[in-house]
Order: C-alpha cells, then structure tokens, then sequence
C-alpha cells in the first residue's frame, strides 16, 4: 500500500513532531525523503519527496521568495516539509506557513535534537520495505500469468486468473465491442452512459477510459468500468472490461491488469502466427488446384483431402469482389478500390457461419471461395447463395458499396482449374460494363461469355470499328461519352446526367465525334456495329495490359 505523510507522523522518531499547516495534504504519498538546504530546489526535486531542512539556507531570503519557494515545492509535487526548529529558526515564518496551507503542502515541526538520520532511516525502511513487497506480488502475478500462458490457454483462461487476482469480474469485447466472454455472465450485456480517458500514471504501460455504465438486466444499478484496448497485429483486436462493482481499483490492481493484457496481447498474436501459417499452408494446396500442378490424380486427392475437398463431390468456385468506388469501366481498367483486409477477414468469418464447409482463399483484391454445391442447379444456386451472401453484408459494419461475385458452373476437383478461370472471367468482363454490383453465372454472361473465349487480341480488334480505336487513341474520354449515349437510346439528357455534364456540353461531344468517327447514329447497322465495338473495346484493354505486365 502507499505510504502517506499520515503514515510518517506516525513513526517512532516522529512522535514529538507538530503538524503547523497542510492538513489537507496528509495523504500524500512518500517515495523518499532527502535534506535540504538550498533554495535551487527545481534541480533536483522529484515527485513524491519529504524534505528535511533546518531553513539554514532559506533564513535570509525575503517574503516574496519564501512564498515562490513553496509554489515550486508544490508545482514538483513535494509531499511534505520538515523543518527543524532551535537550530537556525525560532520560529517558523508565518508566509511559509500560510502558503503551505494553500498548496496543501503538511509543513511539520521537529525539535533541535531530533537526529535527521533517524528519521531518514525509519522513512527508506519502510519504503524499502514496500518496494520489496510490490517486487514480491508483481513476482506473484507474472508466474501464475506465465503458468498459464505455458498451457496454450483461451483469452477466458486469462480472464479468469486475472478476476481472481483483483476480485472484480472481467468481461472481453471484440473490435466493435460486442460481448465474446465474461467471467460473469450478467456483465455482459450493458449500457454506456458516461466515459473519460484515465489520468496515465509512471506504472500505465497502456492507455485506460473509465466508464459508467448500467446493466441490461438492473438498469437501476450504475457502475463503473475500467477499459483497455488489447494491442494486436493482423487480427481484429479485443478490448479488456474490468468491472468495478464492488471495489475501485489501486495501484496493486493495476499491476496485475497490465500483467494481463500483455498476456492477452502475447496469445492473441501466437494465434495469429499459428493461424497465418495453417492458411498459408492451405492457400498453397489451394493454388495447386487451381492450377493443376500436380503430377498425378492421388496427389491431387490427398493434397485436396487436407481442405476436406473430396473427389465424389461437386462443388463451384465463386469469386467474390468488394469495391469502394468506381471509375468508369469503359475507359479505366485498373483495379479499383477494395475494403481493406480486416474487413476481408470479418466478412470470412460470417460467410462461415452460413457455409460450414466453406474453403476460402483471399487473394489480392479478391476472395476465392469453393462451395459444395448439393447439385442445385446453376440459377437454384445463384438464388441461394444471394439471400445468404445479402443477410452478411447486412451484417457488416462497414458495408462495401459495390460487390462483385462471378459463380462457376458445377465441377469436380479435377476441373478445378477449368471452372475457376470461369468466377474470374465473370468478374472481369461483367466487370467492365456493369457500374452496380451483381452476382452472376457464367450462362448470365451470354455475349461477353463469348468474349472471354476469345484469347487472340487480333481476333477481338477485328470486331472494333476502326475509326472508334482511333478515337480511344485520339480522346479516350469521346468514347465514355458515346458509349454513355448509346447505353441510354440517345437521349442527351439522361446521358448528360450520367457523365455530370450540361446537356448542350454532351451535344457538342457527340457533333464531333460524329464528324471524327463519320458515323449515321439513325442508321441501325452502324449502331450495331458501334455498341458491339464498345463492348469489345475493354476486353481488348485488359488483354493487352495483362500481357504487357
């Protein structure tokens, strides 16, 4: 426990001395005690220090300095002042006096022949005495935590050791502060009604909020909280509740709460490492099915037996996308904005609480997923994974604004490298005219499924208009425009709204690419032949920037 200046009127060797002002400082707590006898305190003061004088240095200084003396006692947190009196000082100055009293700074009195070193030495054996008891219980504390941390213990193991080392009950909450584990279970529902950051001190390794709070079931019973954010890598990371009920917490309880949460810290990141690992390890096989690099059929089917992957089952590959915003797909090929990994990793979890044999692999910017199938058919399929794919992004926390998933047909673990290029080819052809989301089939596709076949660029340029390749060579930014037109039956307007410009502005773009493409827009042959050529355009971009890299 802290020992205070109450504590220290208390000794032996103190037991003549006279309290003169201060009162309200007497729990102060001491962490040494030294002599002084030299005004140039703000040298070498450090917080939490009795000062022993004899005023030999202080004797002539004037009024004004005596009172700016015990300002910067106070301002560096002295705990206490004795002065021994008899020896340079009958009587203690009433300026010292009265100015300790208003920084609360106990100014005590101790005769001529009390020997400073009794006193000293009384004082340091008791606070040797207590930093020897502190290095005891925090010894205590790190072996019963390491003892557990030896057994590969969950988060509650921990949570546990810790309720019973500080007598309070412990709840952990997840990155959005969802209950995942309480000690007690009735903690764990509750309403914040008030919080503030807590004061960091020299032993807060971590950054602390207090917070009010009631109870789902006994709104009536206020309470307050203690709560740390467990730092981690990789995962989403968790926050430690310390619920002070039926106590507050001292400076023993946050020895033992700092203990704590580097061990929560240690385990969540060992979970990560292992985890990272296994799913590395995984994505390997996952990546050898996909691209058929094994030398024999056994290989494959023990390799895909790991993933729980069997060769009498029919499964699909669905490749899934979450974009953040879009530019227009007819001119701007590169990967557009994804949600970020964390956000990857939570939509994962709940797509395994709806699909239990799910086996996902996330790759860049996309998610891979292989799915049994329970030979529905393709639009059965579709409809079904929709109603539960929608129920989890309703879910999401932050929900990405547009999504992308291209579903294969029905296939088997032998074809796995056929099928899998089908989710991909869904996702990058739909991709390049649709601005919306969209869950599709490699059947929905219909004439950019015939695209996707197409391999030779020469064969996609003879489909294209040539006066429209030169336009996208010339102005790019023409071809956005007609195609923008044609999409909405000519109509300025509509089209002038869709590219945010004033209707006379798309007007004159499409007079002049009228003139440079020498087009009949009222000739139905000539607009077949452009809005295919619109349409064969960024396939032709995406193959040639792909075999560029």
């Amino acid at each position: 426990m802290a020992f205070t200046v109450k504590d220290m009127l208390a000794l032996s060797t103190l037991e003549e001395a006279i309290l003169v002002s201060g009162e309200n400082g007497l729990n102060n707590t001491i962490s040494n005690i030294m002599v002084m006898e030299a005004p140039d305190v703000e040298k070498w003061l450090t917080p939490g220090q009795v000062l022993l004088s004899s005023f030999y240095g202080l004797q002539n200084e004037t009024q004004d300095n005596l009172i700016k003396f015990i300002a910067k006692l106070a301002e560096h947190q002295t705990s206490g002042l004795i002065i021994k009196k008899d020896r340079f000082i009958d009587k203690i100055p009433s300026d010292i006096i009265d100015a300790c009293e208003k920084y609360n700074l106990p100014l005590i009195q101790i005769s001529g022949h009390t020997p400073y070193s009794n006193i000293i030495l009384e004082v340091m054996q008791i606070l040797f005495n207590e930093k020897v008891r502190l290095l005891d219980y925090y010894h205590d504390i790190h072996y019963k935590f390491l003892s557990i941390a030896l057994e590969q213990p969950n988060l509650s193991d921990i949570a546990l050791v810790l309720e019973d080392l500080i007598h309070c009950p412990i709840t952990l909450l997840n990155y959005n502060k969802k209950c995942i584990f309480s000690t007690q279970e009735v903690y764990a529902n509750f309403t914040v009604l008030d919080s503030m950051l807590v004061k960091k001190e020299s032993y807060m390794n971590y950054t602390y909020i207090r917070q009010t709070v009631s109870l789902a079931s006994k709104k009536q019973q206020l309470f307050t909280q203690l709560v740390v954010k467990i730092p981690n890598i990789g995962n989403d990371f968790h926050y430690l509740v310390i619920n002070e009920v039926e106590k507050k917490l001292n400076d023993l309880d946050f020895m033992a709460i700092e203990n704590a949460v580097s061990f929560f810290q240690m385990e969540l990141i060992k979970k990560f490492a292992i985890s990272e690992v296994q799913q590395n390890f995984r994505n390997d096989i996952i990546d050898d099915l996909m691209s058929n690099k094994f030398s024999t059929k056994e290989n494959m089917y023990e390799a895909a037996e790991v993933l729980n992957l069997l060769p009498n089952r029919k499964y699909r590959v669905v490749v899934v996308q979450f974009v953040n915003s879009l530019e227009k797909p007819w001119i701007n090929t590169k990967e557009p904005n994804v949600i970020d990994k964390q956000q990857t990793k939570r939509f994962i979890k709940m797509c395994q609480n709806y699909w239990h044999d799910l086996v996902y692999r996330i790759r860049s910017n996309r998610i891979i997923l292989i799915m049994n199938t329970n030979h529905e058919s393709d639009e059965d399929f579709k409809q079904n994974f929709q109603k539960d794919f929608l129920s989890i992004l309703e879910k999401m926390e932050s929900r990405p604004t547009i999504y992308r998933v291209g579903i294969s047909n029905e296939t088997t673990i032998d074809e796995f490298n056929t099928y899998s290029v089908q989710s991909l080819k869904i996702i990058q052809q739909a991709g390049n005219f649709k601005l919306s989301s969209f869950i599709m089939n490699y059947q929905d596709l219909g004439f950019y499924r015939f695209l996707s076949e197409i391999t030779d660029s020469s064969k996609l340029k003879e489909l294209i208009p040539s006066n429209l390749l030169l336009l996208y060579q010339k102005e790019p930014e023409l071809v956005a425009t007609l195609r923008a037109y044609l999409d909405h039956n000519k109509n300025l307007t509509k089209s002038a709204e869709v590219l945010f410009i004033h209707p006379k502005t798309m007007r004159y773009r499409i007079n002049k690419i009228m003139a440079f493409c020498e087009i009949d827009l009222d000739d139905s042959e000539e607009l077949l032949s452009y809005n295919i050529g619109l349409r064969v355009l960024p396939t032709l971009i995406s193959q040639k920037e792909h075999n560029s890299l």
